[in-house]
């Protein structure tokens, strides 16, 4: 593809803490994914460094705010009507990280990913655009 367009759904994860942009791409791999949660951090670092979108959308209409990925019950869900959109997956996830009450540095793979240079997590860098619609 010429283009790739990441649309994560925002929730809680057991072990790597949320699912967003950059856990996402654990959804393009086959076979047993096992292996991967041994270092899970530096390897969703590792996908988020092959698979470069050129946009990413964050669905936080709805998010799991516990017991996931599964989930538990509807009330581990909360309703916020927000979409985070942008071209850096990390500062997409660093803000993210924000519906969920952490800050970006609080995630293992944003963090290694913005040392690393994959992106930008540190929020007070950014041209954050709030519309309401």
């Amino acid at each position: 593809a010429d283009k790739v367009i990441n649309v994560p759904i925002a929730k809680h994860h057991g072990l790597a803490k949320l699912t967003m942009a950059m856990k996402n791409w654990m959804g393009i791999m086959g076979g047993s994914r096992g292996a991967i949660h041994q270092r899970l951090d530096e390897s969703l670092v590792d996908l988020a460094t092959f698979m470069k979108p050129t946009l990413t959308i964050l669905d936080a209409v709805r998010i799991l705010v516990a017991n996931g990925p599964q989930g538990g019950s509807l009330s581990d869900v909360k309703k916020l009507d927000t979409v985070i959109v942008g071209t850096d997956q990390v500062a997409v996830d660093s803000y993210g990280a924000t519906l969920f009450g952490m800050k970006g540095s609080d995630l293992g793979y944003v963090r290694i990913a913005h040392q690393l240079g994959k992106g930008n997590m540190d929020l007070t860098k950014l041209n954050i655009k709030r519309l309401k619609v």
